[in-house]
């Protein structure tokens, strides 16, 4: 019964004193840590410039890419119609003034298909990485803010 009575009176007799110090400790402790705080806050910003930097240059790939993916697209949809014409002689009817195609010509058309296909691959898969550091980017732009 004393010690819990004597750990009140205590408790009443400190909380002045710990009222004067507390602003004091406070101001110190602040002191203290505004060197690293400042130190933190320049590093987060040199990184939300780079970021914006590799975010703007990504913006200009992706845009280059939806272009050259634009111009193309006409481009193999023809290329696909020729082709499907070469493949099914007889569902096709040849240009006016030829009764027959030329075995080389069509192997001309099916390997430019073929390089066009692989162009469209690959820029298929340098969209999707495009996409995968987009969404790498908001990510940490959404933890960092």
């Amino acid at each position: 019964m004393v010690v819990p009575r004597a750990k009140a009176l205590a408790g009443v007799a400190w909380r002045p004193v710990m009222a004067r110090l507390r602003p004091r400790i406070e101001q110190i402790a602040t002191d203290r840590m505004q060197p690293e705080l400042d130190r933190l806050h320049a590093d987060i910003a040199e990184l939300r410039r780079d970021v914006e930097r590799a975010t703007k240059e990504l913006d200009g790939h992706v845009k280059w890419l939806y272009d050259e993916q634009r111009r193309l697209a006409p481009h193999l949809a023809a290329l696909e119609t020729r082709i499907a014409a070469f493949e099914r002689p007889g569902s096709a009817a040849p240009s006016p003034g030829r009764l027959e195609y030329a075995p080389d010509e069509a192997e001309e058309v099916r390997a430019e298909h073929a390089r066009i296909r692989a162009r469209l691959a690959a820029i298929s898969k340098y969209e999707e990485r495009l996409a995968r550091l987009e969404e790498h980017v908001a990510e940490n732009r959404e933890v960092a803010g």
